[in-house]
């Protein structure tokens, strides 16, 4: 079907057309109907829709833009009715939040889309973003703690101030710069882990360490000590939830040198909120490293759901 279209911004009318596009469009349904309130209304956003000029009450397309810290635009939510498909509506969008962003002061432009979907990646690509990072995705639910036995060492702990520097100095090493790209995730938007925020996110005692101090040393453990890389894993929290979900705990940023480790940052994380009691139905992971299906999270825990996601980029 081919159709003359213009877009528009997103308008409280537009709520229940949207939420009918859009309900089908994962295998599990959809989240604009969760966002929506939230976008219409979001400061520094757009909120797009694509309208037949023949029909401009009905959206046929949708897309949201946002700018967030650092001169980026966050681009998400990009829907099309399958009718309309092939007609460049996404294209369009792209590039009209692309025209807005500058406009208002934007220097780069960010996404994330599925590994398994190639007609986004295909459409980023052609579009000049480059893909900086892969991360995985991982909900347990219901939260229910394994039973844990002595192969499985606590050492992580709650991260002070007086480490900072130790902290940087492992998110900073080049193996873990280049697989995060120095980001963490703060309601479904990859953000730059500055300085100043790492500072904040150790005052509220968001951040958990696996130090070497408290473990046996390998060999390659004692090299790096002699270099003062003491820590092997660190795990970023947030206890407030997102999207207006405060029942979901979010580990948004975890990487560690080993399976073991990284167990035993998740451990302490969920020991952490299940010491004040647990309010919280589900743990979302987020991570710049594999997690594979025969580690330890996925044997001791209940994974529901796991996914990976493409960290797209592009100077705009």
């Amino acid at each position: 079907m081919t159709t003359t279209t213009k877009f528009r911004v997103a308008t409280l009318y537009d709520k229940d057309y949207v939420l009918d596009l859009c309900k089908n469009t994962f295998s599990w349904g959809d989240y604009i109907d969760r966002v929506w309130d939230i976008w219409i209304r979001e400061p520094n956003s757009i909120f797009l829709v694509a309208v037949n000029e023949n029909n401009i009450e009905k959206p046929i397309a949708i897309a949201h833009g946002i700018l967030i810290p650092e001169k980026i635009v966050w681009i998400e939510g990009i829907r099309v009715d399958p009718k309309y498909r092939s007609q460049k509506l996404a294209t369009n969008m792209y590039l009209h939040i692309l025209d807005y962003a500058r406009k208002k002061g934007a220097l780069y432009s960010s996404a994330i889309v599925s590994i398994n979907n190639d007609a986004s990646k295909g459409l980023m690509e052609k579009l000049g973003f480059k893909m900086i990072s892969k991360w995985t995705y991982i909900s347990i639910k219901p939260i229910v703690f394994p039973d844990l036995d002595n192969t499985i060492a606590d050492n992580s702990k709650v991260a002070k101030l007086n480490e900072y520097q130790q902290i940087l100095n492992f998110l900073t090493q080049p193996d873990v710069f280049k697989l995060a790209r120095k980001k963490f995730v703060n309601s479904w938007r990859w953000h730059d882990l500055t300085k100043d925020r790492l500072k904040k996110m150790i005052s509220n005692k968001q951040v958990i360490i696996f130090d070497n101090n408290y473990n046996n040393h390998s060999q390659d453990n004692d090299d790096d000590d002699k270099k003062g890389n003491k820590i092997r894993g660190i795990a970023i929290i947030d206890k407030d939830g997102y999207w207006n979900n405060p029942n979901i705990f979010q580990i948004i940023y975890i990487h560690a040198y080993s399976d073991e480790i990284l167990f035993s940052l998740v451990i302490k994380c969920l020991e952490l909120i299940s010491s004040k009691g647990n309010k919280y139905e589900r743990v979302q992971i987020f991570s710049p490293s594999p997690i594979k299906d025969n580690s330890l999270l996925f044997q001791k825990f209940n994974i529901n759901y796991s996914e990976q996601f493409l960290l797209y980029h592009k100077e705009i």
